[in-house]
Protein backbone atom coordinates (compact mmCIF):
# COMPACT_ATOMS: atom_id res chain seq x y z
CA UNK A 1 0.00 0.00 0.00
CA UNK A 2 1.30 3.42 -0.94
CA UNK A 3 1.49 6.38 1.43
CA UNK A 4 -0.66 8.40 -1.02
CA UNK A 5 -4.02 7.68 -2.61
CA UNK A 6 -3.54 8.98 -6.19
CA UNK A 7 -2.27 11.87 -8.27
CA UNK A 8 -4.69 14.81 -8.15
CA UNK A 9 -3.32 17.94 -9.81
CA UNK A 10 -0.49 20.33 -10.53
CA UNK A 11 -1.12 24.01 -9.89
CA UNK A 12 0.68 27.13 -11.07
CA UNK A 13 0.55 30.73 -9.84
CA UNK A 14 -0.94 33.37 -12.15
CA UNK A 15 -1.13 37.15 -11.76
CA UNK A 16 -4.05 37.82 -14.12
CA UNK A 17 -6.52 35.12 -13.09
CA UNK A 18 -9.11 35.92 -15.78
CA UNK A 19 -6.55 36.00 -18.60
CA UNK A 20 -5.03 32.72 -17.41
CA UNK A 21 -8.46 31.10 -17.09
CA UNK A 22 -9.33 32.21 -20.64
CA UNK A 23 -5.99 30.85 -21.93
CA UNK A 24 -6.50 27.39 -20.44
CA UNK A 25 -10.21 27.23 -21.39
CA UNK A 26 -10.36 28.98 -24.74
CA UNK A 27 -6.89 28.58 -26.22
CA UNK A 28 -5.88 25.17 -24.88
CA UNK A 29 -9.53 24.01 -24.78
CA UNK A 30 -9.28 22.38 -21.36
CA UNK A 31 -12.47 21.63 -19.44
CA UNK A 32 -13.03 23.88 -16.42
CA UNK A 33 -14.22 21.55 -13.65
CA UNK A 34 -13.99 23.79 -10.58
CA UNK A 35 -13.72 27.52 -9.96
CA UNK A 36 -13.69 29.61 -6.80
CA UNK A 37 -13.70 33.33 -7.57
CA UNK A 38 -13.13 34.28 -3.92
CA UNK A 39 -9.83 32.43 -3.67
CA UNK A 40 -8.93 32.84 -7.38
CA UNK A 41 -8.66 29.09 -7.94
CA UNK A 42 -9.64 27.11 -11.05
CA UNK A 43 -9.12 23.48 -12.01
CA UNK A 44 -9.06 22.01 -15.51
CA UNK A 45 -9.47 18.31 -16.33
CA UNK A 46 -6.61 16.86 -18.38
CA UNK A 47 -7.48 13.18 -18.24
CA UNK A 48 -9.24 10.91 -15.76
CA UNK A 49 -7.63 11.54 -12.40
CA UNK A 50 -5.37 14.38 -13.60
CA UNK A 51 -5.95 18.13 -13.43
CA UNK A 52 -4.11 21.42 -13.90
CA UNK A 53 -5.06 24.24 -11.56
CA UNK A 54 -4.32 27.95 -11.55
CA UNK A 55 -4.19 30.13 -8.45
CA UNK A 56 -4.36 33.91 -8.61
CA UNK A 57 -1.55 35.64 -6.74
CA UNK A 58 -0.27 39.22 -6.48
CA UNK A 59 3.09 38.39 -8.07
CA UNK A 60 4.94 35.39 -9.43
CA UNK A 61 8.57 34.41 -9.45
CA UNK A 62 10.09 35.50 -12.77
CA UNK A 63 12.05 32.24 -12.98
CA UNK A 64 9.72 29.24 -13.18
CA UNK A 65 10.97 26.33 -11.11
CA UNK A 66 8.95 23.57 -12.72
CA UNK A 67 6.85 22.68 -15.72
CA UNK A 68 3.55 21.08 -16.59
CA UNK A 69 4.29 18.16 -18.92
CA UNK A 70 1.64 16.96 -21.35
CA UNK A 71 2.19 13.75 -23.30
CA UNK A 72 1.25 13.96 -26.98
CA UNK A 73 1.01 11.31 -29.68
CA UNK A 74 2.86 13.36 -32.32
CA UNK A 75 4.83 16.44 -31.38
CA UNK A 76 4.66 18.00 -34.85
CA UNK A 77 0.86 17.58 -34.93
CA UNK A 78 0.53 19.24 -31.49
CA UNK A 79 2.83 22.04 -32.63
CA UNK A 80 0.61 22.71 -35.68
CA UNK A 81 -2.51 22.76 -33.48
CA UNK A 82 -0.88 25.22 -31.09
CA UNK A 83 0.36 27.39 -34.00
CA UNK A 84 -3.26 27.64 -35.12
CA UNK A 85 -4.00 29.14 -31.69
CA UNK A 86 -1.14 31.63 -32.04
CA UNK A 87 1.22 29.73 -29.72
CA UNK A 88 4.84 29.22 -30.74
CA UNK A 89 6.67 26.25 -29.26
CA UNK A 90 10.33 26.58 -28.35
CA UNK A 91 13.13 24.54 -26.83
CA UNK A 92 12.63 21.60 -29.17
CA UNK A 93 14.93 18.70 -28.44
CA UNK A 94 15.12 14.98 -28.96
CA UNK A 95 16.69 12.18 -26.97
CA UNK A 96 17.20 9.63 -29.77
CA UNK A 97 15.15 6.49 -29.28
CA UNK A 98 13.54 7.89 -26.13
CA UNK A 99 11.52 11.09 -26.53
CA UNK A 100 10.96 14.42 -28.28
CA UNK A 101 10.20 17.59 -26.31
CA UNK A 102 9.02 21.14 -26.98
CA UNK A 103 7.75 23.90 -24.71
CA UNK A 104 5.51 26.94 -24.62
CA UNK A 105 4.35 29.23 -21.82
CA UNK A 106 1.05 30.42 -20.41
CA UNK A 107 0.41 34.18 -20.03
CA UNK A 108 2.36 34.24 -16.74
CA UNK A 109 5.39 32.45 -18.14
CA UNK A 110 4.63 29.06 -16.57
CA UNK A 111 6.25 26.41 -18.75
CA UNK A 112 4.10 23.80 -20.46
CA UNK A 113 6.23 21.07 -22.00
CA UNK A 114 5.06 18.61 -24.62
CA UNK A 115 6.53 15.12 -24.63
CA UNK A 116 6.32 12.46 -27.35
CA UNK A 117 7.64 9.02 -26.49
CA UNK A 118 9.84 7.40 -29.13
CA UNK A 119 10.08 4.12 -27.24
CA UNK A 120 8.30 1.15 -28.77
CA UNK A 121 5.65 -0.36 -26.57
Amino acid sequence: MSWYKQFDLVWVPVVDFEAAKAFYMNILELELVLEDEDTKWAEFQISPGAKIAIHGVKATNANPIGAIVLEVEKLDKAELWLAGKGIKVTDKEEIPGMAKFASFTDPDGNIIQLSQSLMEQ
